[in-house]
């Protein structure tokens, strides 16, 4: 069993001792919850009695709270608590009394309600409900058994001293292998707020919703990791979560942080996850015709698509058809969610701002003006904004905003209570509220949707009871699942509680405040990407405009690679640096193989016999699609090859192209000849040869004009003997 009779022997003796302080002994919470107690104890300050009842072993019945309404304290009426008690330990317990607690001290501070996650869990800090007994019994809990319980607070039940957050929660007390006494066994705790309706005004709230994930490509341009899409995307994910969470707000205000390129590759699943395209995006050019089985230029993607979906006629998998429908129907669902909602877009990929700040700053101001896809489709109105998952940002990375640019920050930045909104130079920074973030007190789960919505409204509350109200921002934790979105913003309704944007609470008064004086833990420094990471996303990038420039009628993929390149130097990459490092590096072997599929042959060695001349190579493009190249030429300073005009080849064809030949000097050259795009970039094809050049032209004039002068001689010679001897006669014409 759990339960140790050691502590028990403890906490009689301690009760011996002192009778006054026993029941706030018996109220020690003994693994991570609330305890109730007669006696006054403030959250801050852990008691003498506290002190002595410390729990060694987790309690026997776990509590947990489903429910709190209304969020805050009532003028009259119930507080409804709904949850469930669980048999955690290895004996069964029997009657199981449930009962409310209060705390006996308000917190009037976000100081005192962050040292209230801090207090230890066997302090005393509150008092048990106990005028109308249990309010609710359950007869037996054996080993693993679980009862869901609801209880009802009376207004007239409690009575607190003034306006302010107090704690509240429920204890289970028990029969089991030790006889009872007043120590619970099961514990829950969390904050409630008491602000007097009397009080007019009220505090501007915003509730940041971001959605950004680490996306990881594989070597083809298709996602990595199906199976955690899935996950994040399908109903209990934490995607999910965050699109049913902004759905439950209804009318009330929200604000959506989004990452661009998070929508582009939730986009990607629905088509069914295709590689990157080499397709034609351009119709053919004047005096061209279709390649076989090409689109025509209708069924061509627009600039604005830049991927097209899968080929007609071509089968998913029956897991790929899956993700396909899951990403399409949290698409549609965030769609209708965010309408009308303030949007603010960061850097496409959730850039590393601060880590691109030291190594390549040009690449935000890039990040920045990549839209993406879905959003413009959408027409959805959008703001550039920038904040890391953590809320902190160096001042190098600061001065990377715009003065259009929402910088949000953790208030951990800055001193102690900071305000909602300051500038620094022309950058005006929203500052976001760590402790709202951090969730509920122990020993509950501390972000479960009532601990988060307790601790908002909380925040909210002290801020309205101060002399000088400042607005609440709050950015939804990065790992936090709603449970129940609908009941989170069904408590957010107080009177004085005012949802609404960031835009608005940006727009409202604002301190100042010097950049370079703003923390920023050196853990932040160290975690940030290294200049190798924004090394191979130029490189990829690179790769993928040179890409671009092979194929003669595609002019989105350099676009589509420079986007998924953007996802190496993401913030997500932080956590896995080897992964995003491999992806880019694959990406660029994928690219590397297609370029390379362009390939020339030389001639293996040429005579060059005059001053000038040609020779002739093939290039041979093995690619399914046309494709744009030029033959380029480097060589020795003793022969100068011109480089070819640009050739255009279909999909498997061959060219022989003539290149012009100028002999500088005499001798044996050696000629290299590269398949290169139009801009000289080059392919990865190559081929080498000898070219071989002498003056043997005036040789053979000379020797030819010997000859011929020889010949012309001898045919004189001959010319003029005939007319000399043409009258002599012979001894015997004369006798005759």
């Amino acid at each position: 069993m759990v339960r140790s009779p050691l502590r028990v022997r403890a906490l009689g003796a301690t009760l011996g001792a002192a009778a006054c302080l026993a029941p706030a002994l018996s109220n020690v919470p003994a693994s991570a919850t609330a305890v109730s107690t007669t006696t006054t104890t403030t959250p801050a300050t852990v008691t003498a009695a506290a002190g002595v009842a410390r729990a060694e072993e987790p309690e026997p019945l776990s509590i947990t709270l489903d429910d709190v309404s209304p969020s805050t304290v009532p003028r009259r009426g119930p507080i409804v608590v709904t949850g469930t008690v669980t048999n955690v330990d290895s004996e069964t317990w029997s009657t199981v009394n449930l009962y409310p607690f209060i705390g006996n001290e308000p917190m009037r501070s976000t100081a005192a309600l962050e040292a209230a996650t801090r207090v230890p869990v066997d302090q005393a800090v509150g008092q048990r409900i106990t005028d109308r007994g249990p309010l609710d019994t359950v007869e037996e809990l054996a080993p693993g058994q679980s009862y869901d319980f609801t209880i009802t607070v009376r207004r007239g039940d409690y009575a607190l001293p003034s306006r302010g957050v107090y704690w509240f929660g429920v204890h289970a007390l028990a029969e089991g292998p030790q006889p009872r006494d007043d120590v619970a066994e099961g514990r829950a705790r969390t904050l409630l707020p008491y602000v007097p309706e009397r009080l007019e005004g009220s505090v501007e709230t915003a509730l940041v919703v971001p959605l950004r994930r680490f996306i990881d490509y594989a070597a083809d341009g298709s996602l990595a990791d199906e199976d955690g899409w899935r996950q994040t995307l399908d109903d209990g994910g934490r995607l999910r979560g965050r699109v049913d969470l902004g759905a439950a707000s209804g009318a009330s205000a929200v604000t959506w942080l989004v990452d661009p390129a998070l929508l582009d590759a939730v986009r990607r699943l629905s088509l069914g996850n295709p590689p990157r395209s080499l397709e034609p995006t351009q119709p053919p050019g004047e005096g061209e015709e279709p390649e076989d089985g090409e689109p025509t230029p209708s069924e061509t993607i627009s600039p604005e698509e830049e991927e097209e979906p899968e080929a007609e006629g071509e089968e998913l998998s029956p897991e790929a058809a899956q993700l396909a429908r899951v990403a399409t129907d949290w698409l549609a669902d965030l769609r209708e969610a965010i309408s009308g909602d303030q949007v603010l877009t960061l850097p496409y990929g959730d850039v590393d701002v601060a880590g691109a700040a030291r190594h390549d700053p040009d690449l935000v101001e890039l990040a920045v003006r990549r839209e993406g896809v879905v959003l413009p489709s959408w027409g959805v109105p959008t703001s550039p904004a920038m904040g890391s998952p953590g809320g902190y940002l160096d001042a190098d990375g600061i001065a990377l905003a715009g003065p259009d640019t929402t910088v949000l920050l953790s208030d951990r930045m800055f001193a102690a209570d900071p305000p909602a909104v300051v500038t620094a130079g022309r950058q005006r920074l929203v500052v976001a509220s760590s402790g709202a973030a951090a969730g509920g007190p122990l020993p509950g789960p501390r972000l479960s949707s009532v601990a988060l919505r307790q601790r908002l409204v909380s925040e909210a509350a002290v801020r309205f009871l101060s002399r000088e109200p400042r607005p609440l921002v709050m950015v939804v934790p990065p790992q936090w699942i709603p449970e129940d979105p609908d009941g989170f913003f069904d408590a957010l309704d107080p009177a004085w509680l005012d949802l609404t944007t960031v835009g608005d609470v940006a727009d409202g008064t604002a301190g100042t405040v010097d950049a370079d004086r703003l923390a920023y833990p050196r853990r932040e420094a160290d975690s940030e990407l290294d200049a190798a990471a924004f090394s191979a996303v130029r490189r990829l990038a690179s790769d993928g405009e040179t890409l671009q420039n092979l194929l003669t009628r595609n002019d989105q993929v350099a676009g589509v690679v420079l986007n998924q390149s953007l996802a190496g130097a993401s913030y997500g990459a932080r956590i896995a640096p080897d992964t995003a490092l491999s992806s880019l590096t694959q990406s660029r072997r994928w690219i590397d193989d297609r370029l390379g599929a362009v390939e020339i042959d030389a001639p293996p060695g040429v005579t060059l016999s005059g001053g000038n001349g040609s020779l002739a190579a093939t290039v041979t493009n093995t690619l399914d699609e046309p494709v744009t190249v030029v033959i380029s030429a480097t060589s020795d300073s003793g022969v100068d090859v011109d480089d070819s005009e640009p050739q255009q080849l279909g999909a498997g064809a061959s060219a022989t192209v003539l290149l012009p030949v100028h002999r500088l000097r005499q001798g044996v050259h050696q000629v290299t000849l590269r398949a290169v795009d139009a801009e000289g970039n080059p392919l990865g094809s190559a081929d080498s040869f000898p070219i071989r050049s002498a003056q043997v032209s005036t040789v053979i004039w000379a020797i030819l004009g010997t000859g011929t002068g020889i010949l012309f001689l001898a045919i004189g010679a001959r010319l003029v003997r005939r007319i000399r001897h043409r009258h002599d006669v012979t001894p015997e014409e004369g006798t005759a």
